[in-house]
């Protein structure tokens, strides 16, 4: 009888204990409550709360309903009324690059020579002799430079004889440099411009002015201070403070590398998409890393191109001449049917493709690059991209849905209307940027900053694409924000994982400080983040 009652008493206080473990797991770990959640999903597109266990959503509904997977070590966040979205994901950015920025010399806002040269020469005086000095600044810019706004080396001479300098144009493409810079480099008057680059040359002396166009500033062997690893720590604090939960960037081989080690380390705060430069594609192949390849932390992405360059270098490749410069249809970057045989190679390999394309004979060849790869080998359900995608013509906007090619696009890149009619005249400045006419033609679109190229802070692509000067152009702030996050998801194939806010995915979130929703157009840009969670947990924190 005494062991009856023993094997009872076990057995009622297993079946107690399992119950009280049962209901223990269903308790969140993470809930935010009292809020005006989007979560970017047609079947529940607005709720109070969102409850979170093991770095996923297991439930979203009323403050009440959320209440209930609330315990007595539930982490609860009253979010007071605001605004909560899914984690920005920035579709384009140069990770690695934009972290070194951080610490260059910014000179995007100069008005005056003298103020570049005052802030180089301060930079000397902090640097051992004969240090390269390193900035960013915007040009080609008529107000500073005059003529078609190219700077020279003369105005870097005059500060830094000794010291070589490198200023990066903001939008990539192009580095002005100074005479040391360019002797240390061999680049002389007898130097020949390379393929798909050019050195230019003072017209009437020869002499390298010290602008270095595309492929030709693979010529400088002039060293710069550069520290992947505190590049990457300082992107990953910015884009916490500006609710970006994950980036798709550029990544070779040894920078992979570093991103899974500080995985392992536990310091990765941002969900990485990383691409693979094309001139590492057979590494990729030989070592059989696969398109794909990793967990929601780091994955190898998509294989990265270039098929011109720029509008305001003039090197983007178009089918008619730059409105400025009569000839000059841009700078391809590959020979077309090489080009052609580039993508056809990583499609066959199952590599998903993007190609940096930002005039319309650009695009178009792209496009084509892409149909010719489908009818050989088939869709493969890879989803490649056209990266910018800047200047299309209205035939080839058709061509996205049909071929299941993503836009990956910055709203925040193309200059204003005034710029845009200057470059490339009125008819083709209308074929700038064009969302809703891509979106009415099947395409998927994904936004990207190009950080440092523009800056990180997504608030500014949402205004841009809110207020376009066209407005049969523009979007709604629901579709903002879809393509800022969903259609990012979805443009590196992972939109089960992240992108909306539903059971079962990601809780990567944002608490934004006023409501996107309601407030007026001009008001978006000081909106400031609250709190960026990744995961249920909470990776910045505005302090008040």
């Amino acid at each position: 009888m005494t062991k009856k009652i023993i094997v009872l008493g076990c057995s009622f206080f297993a079946v107690c204990f399992f119950l009280f473990g049962f209901q223990e797991q269903e308790h969140a770990e993470f809930v935010i409550i009292n809020g005006k959640v989007f979560t970017v999903s047609e079947k529940n597109p607005l709720v109070q709360a969102v409850a979170v266990r093991d770095g996923k959503i297991m439930a979203l509904g009323t403050d009440e309903e959320i209440k209930e997977y609330i315990g007595s070590s539930t982490d609860v966040l009253d979010v007071e009324g605001k605004l909560v979205i899914p984690g920005f994901i920035d579709a384009h950015c140069h990770m690695n690059y934009g972290g070194s920025t951080l610490s260059m010399l910014d000179l995007r806002n100069a008005r005056k020579i003298e103020y570049i040269q005052e802030q180089i020469a301060e930079r000397i005086k902090e640097l051992p002799k004969g240090a390269t000095v390193v900035g960013y600044a915007s040009f080609p810019n008529t107000a500073l430079f005059k003529g078609l706004g190219w700077p020279k080396k003369e105005i870097l001479d005059e500060v830094s004889p000794d010291n070589p300098v490198l200023i990066r144009r903001m939008g990539g493409h192009a580095i002005w440099v100074n005479s040391v810079a360019l002797e240390m480099s061999g680049i002389t008057k007898d130097t020949e411009s390379p393929s798909g680059g050019e050195i230019v040359k003072d017209p009437e002396t020869g002499e390298p002015t010290g602008i270095l166009k595309e492929a030709a500033s693979n010529l400088l062997k002039v060293g710069s201070p550069w520290n992947p690893r505190e590049n990457v720590e300082g992107a990953m604090e910015h884009a916490a403070k500006l609710g970006v939960t994950g980036v798709q960037t550029d990544a070779s081989l040894n920078f992979l590398e570093l991103l899974n080690q500080l995985k392992k380390e536990g310091k990765l705060t941002l969900r990485i998409y990383a691409w693979v430069p094309v001139h590492e594609l057979d590494r990729y192949i030989e070592k059989r890393i696969k398109f794909g390849q990793g967990d929601e932390n780091v994955r190898v992405g998509l294989v990265k191109m270039y098929i011109d360059g720029t509008i305001g270098v003039r090197s983007a490749l178009m089918f008619e001449p730059f409105a400025e410069e009569p000839g000059n249809t841009g700078l391809a970057q590959y020979e077309e049917e090489e080009f052609y045989a580039l993508v056809d190679k990583a499609h066959q390999n199952g590599y998903q493709v993007g190609v940096h394309a930002i005039g319309d004979k650009g695009v178009h060849w792209v496009l084509n690059a892409f149909e010719r790869a489908q009818e050989i080998h088939g869709k493969k359900g890879l989803r490649h991209r056209v990266e910018h995608c800047t200047v299309v013509t209205f035939e080839d906007t058709e061509r996205f849905g049909k071929l299941g090619i993503v836009a990956s696009m910055q709203p925040n890149i193309t200059g204003g209307e005034m710029y845009r009619r200057i470059r490339l005249g009125v008819e083709r400045a209308r074929r700038v940027d064009m969302w809703r006419t891509l979106l009415s033609n099947g395409a998927v679109l994904a936004w990207g900053t190009d950080w440092p190229v523009s800056p990180l802070n997504p608030m500014e692509n949402l205004y841009q694409l809110v207020t376009r000067y066209y407005e049969e152009e523009r979007l709604t702030m629901a579709e903002a924000i879809k393509y800022y996050t969903y259609g990012s998801a979805y443009a590196s194939h992972e939109e089960d994982l992240k992108g909306t806010l539903e059971v079962g995915k990601l809780a990567d979130m944002v608490v934004l400080s006023r409501d996107l929703f309601t407030i007026p157009a001009r008001e978006i840009m000081r909106t400031e983040v609250l709190y960026t969670v990744l995961g249920g947990k909470i990776i910045y924190q505005k302090q008040d």
